[in-house]
């Protein structure tokens, strides 16, 4: 071999390490770092009250397109990254817990779905879910937990040939719950709109096993504009999720006004399996002496 030879094959070597590098580089970018942090840091949220939003909604069940009312709960705590609950001293860290609850009848029975997401407050990071659905054939229950550096999850279904499941795996600095966007999204740089890949845990509200690991996924900005809602006529803007790895998509409208009381809250969503919320009252209130 000649060195000329030789000194091709090696600055070949090096150039593809280089772009390896670069491309880690760039998949590992945190774009959350570019997320808007007014709405958030709001003397509202310690006002000790929650935000509640109640949406007239639709998911599929046995095939066929329901409509009900689910209430979304947002507020302002402090977490425990020992317990993962909400903490009453020691160790803490500001959080964002975002509850929804989709109560949907059926001519067979009731579905009770219960997905709470913890944020970062600070970093808008994806922290942990908490999932449980309940119904007359029985229960399941979903756990994610993003905390240095490793996500531990376990599922438990109690579907034949499920039951019970557990792993864990190293997320990448855009990893994203999808349950969490409706808050995360929040935060999307509407005055300077660009694109956003991520990498996405698909959404955990059902019965059934769901999938565990992420998948990349495109942010886009498609515009604002006026909507006519349950609520009234509201100034939105739109942006789109969509998974790379299928035709499915999720559309995301946020209030066009960022600061209190309404703070960028979702007003609309449209994504697979029938489901949409489209957003009736909006307040604040002490909703655990409902």
């Amino acid at each position: 071999m000649t060195k000329r030879a030789s000194a091709t094959i090696v600055c070949a070597i090096l150039t593809t390490s280089a772009c390896a590098q670069q491309d880690d580089a760039t998949s590992s970018a945190n774009p959350f770092d570019n997320f808007t942090s007014t709405w958030r840091n709001d003397p509202v949220w310690n006002d000790g009250l929650a935000e509640v939003a109640e949406y007239d909604a639709t998911r599929d069940i046995y095939g066929v397109t329901r409509e009900y009312t689910a209430r979304l709960y947002t507020n302002k705590e402090f977490a425990s990254p020992v317990t993962f609950t909400k903490a009453d001293g020691g160790q803490r860290r500001s959080v964002f817990k975002h509850h929804l609850r989709d109560d949907i009848p059926t001519e067979n029975y009731t579905y009770h779905y219960s997905t709470m997401c913890y944020v970062g407050a600070t970093d808008l990071k994806s922290l942990k879910i908490d999932m449980g659905s309940q119904e007359d054939c029985g229960a399941s229950f979903k756990q994610f937990v993003n905390h240095n550096g490793t996500v531990t999850w376990r599922q438990l279904s109690y579907f034949p040939q499920q039951g019970r499941r557990e792993g864990k795996y190293r997320p990448t600095a855009n990893f994203a719950y999808q349950d969490a966007l409706s808050l995360v999204l929040r935060g999307y740089p509407f005055d300077t709109p660009r694109d956003v890949d991520i990498q996405l845990l698909p959404d955990q509200t059902t019965t059934r096993w769901s999938p565990v690991k992420p998948a990349a996924a495109h942010v886009t900005y498609i515009g604002r504009g006026m909507l006519d809602l349950p609520i009234g006529k509201v100034d939105a803007h739109h942006v789109r999720v969509a998974p790379a790895a299928d035709k499915t998509q999720h559309d995301y409208w946020l209030h066009a006004d960022g600061s209190a009381p309404l703070l960028h809250v979702m007003v609309q969503y449209r994504g697979p399996g029938g489901m949409t919320y489209r957003i009736r009252t909006v307040k604040r209130e002490a909703y655990w002496r409902r």
